[in-house]
């Protein structure tokens, strides 16, 4: 029996010593101590346990199992209550750490993290949940902790008499205008859970775009970080070996052989890092304030439109963002032109935002849409065909929704293409500089059996 866990000083002192007691009457050769008996340790033979005593035994049997099963009850209630304090530690964790958020800017949560709330509020508010229930659920279960106290502070704004999007406009780093205007519009025409779920699936649309890309990426840029380590590895440990072959042949060494020799020996020096870390440091400044400047961007964007390597996937994936951004907009009920300007802002080339905004000003001006982007070279002729067909047929919404899946799936397509071109393209860069250092080490051994042939 464990004792620890009881905090009665008094009831462990009646334990240990109805403990005591129990071992003295289970011994078999316990000697009984009455007045009357004259025994000495010297005898063996036991005596008879009298009557009373037995009787007594009993008794001693049925308190101890008694108070046992009681300390057994208080054991088991303590550790349910410790169990119980470490539950509410956590509960008390998710609830204090939003709190720290207060008064600090909130980090942008990821656009699946956001995706999967809103799909859980949508589908709460269908089966019949309040909407401050649903939040308060969502901000209590989610991980992400900005969804948490944005989620938390919306419904405490709801409880006082505010509106969701009015909460959602405080919060512009957690929900963007695209998400805000959608739950206006939602809210408006009485249809918030349709908005919710339209919100949702653009969310997962979106999230699936920018996967595919990061996808496409992903394999080159670890085959460049190999290609590194490869060339390092031989920069430290292969080319002093054939050092020391050419230093005791003293022939003399080809240029590229020497830079490489040369390159391997400042490697090999603590100066070299200490070169290397601000200069790197450096570079990276340098790139940032490149990156900051608006002439470098829109060079860079230009320039990823024109390379036939990245073109495709770059303009497929800027019209089935932009698509399925104007389709879910404008299937909520938004203006066209507010419709426009939102959506221009989920794009990233420069060159995509100022044709929106070209044909925003056509269309203020009362052009029609498809004449607005037939104007850019840019533009496909399917895409500015299918929006030409949605006017005149007044099918608009149905005819963007139809482009935005067909450019989904084209980014697929496009993603899958450029992985396999790429895949023998970064085979050959690795051969390319792994070959180059070899040959560089080969060719004095080269002219040294030539000379000696």
């Amino acid at each position: 029996m464990d004792y620890r866990y009881i905090e009665n000083a008094k009831l462990r002192r009646l334990m240990q010593k109805a403990r005591h007691k129990r071992k003295v009457l289970n011994n078999p050769n316990r000697i009984p101590e009455h007045k009357n008996a004259r025994i000495t340790q010297k005898y063996k033979n036991v005596i008879p346990i009298p009557a009373k005593n037995q009787n007594l035994r009993k008794k001693e049997k049925n308190k101890l199992s008694i108070l046992k099963t009681y300390v057994e009850l208080k054991i088991q209630e303590r550790k349910e209550f410790i169990e119980g304090d470490m539950t509410s530690l956590r509960n008390k964790k998710k609830i204090l750490k939003p709190r720290l958020m207060e008064g600090r800017k909130l980090k942008s949560p990821p656009i699946k993290d956001l995706a999967v709330a809103t799909k859980q509020l949508s589908s709460m508010i269908r089966t019949g949940l309040p909407l401050l229930e649903s939040l308060n659920i969502i901000a209590d279960t989610s991980e992400n902790i900005s969804i948490r106290y944005s989620f938390k502070e919306i419904a405490s704004g709801i409880s006082k008499g505010s509106t969701m999007s009015e909460m959602l406009d405080k919060y512009p780093e957690v929900f963007n205008e695209m998400y805000r205007a959608l739950v206006s519009a939602g809210e408006t025409a009485g249809l918030l859970p349709n908005t919710l779920d339209r919100q949702a699936k653009l969310l997962e649309s979106l999230a699936k775009i920018k996967g595919q890309i990061k996808s496409a990426l992903a394999y080159p840029s670890a085959i460049a970080i190999l290609t590194v380590v490869i060339v390092f590895i031989m920069m430290l440990f292969v080319i002093p070996i054939f050092v020391d072959i050419y230093d005791q042949s003293g022939a003399p060494l080809p240029g590229i052989t020497q830079f490489l020799i040369n390159l391997s020996d400042q490697l090999r020096t603590i100066e070299f890092y200490f070169k290397a870390v601000p200069s790197g440091f450096a570079i990276y400044l340098f790139y940032k304030y490149l990156s900051s400047r608006s002439s470098v961007i829109w060079w860079y964007d230009k320039t990823l439109l024109q390379l036939p390597i990245t073109k495709d996937l770059v303009t497929k994936s800027c019209l089935a963002n932009f698509s399925r951004t104007l389709s879910s907009l404008n299937s909520a009920g938004v203006p066209i032109l507010e419709s426009l300007t939102i959506a221009k802002k989920t794009l990233k080339n420069r060159i995509f935002t100022r044709i929106i905004e070209n044909a925003y000003y056509d269309i203020q001006a009362g052009n029609p849409m498809h004449k607005a982007f037939d104007k850019e070279s840019v533009i496909p002729v399917m895409f500015t065909s299918m929006f030409r067909i949605g006017e005149e047929t007044g099918e608009l919404s149905e005819m963007i929704t139809k482009l935005a899946d067909f450019y989904e799936d084209e980014v697929s397509s496009s993603v899958k293409s450029l992985t396999s071109i790429m895949e023998p393209l970064m085979i050959i860069f690795v051969a390319v500089f792994v070959g180059i250092i070899l040959i560089a080490m080969y060719l004095p051994m080269f002219s040294m059996m030539s000379t000696v042939g």
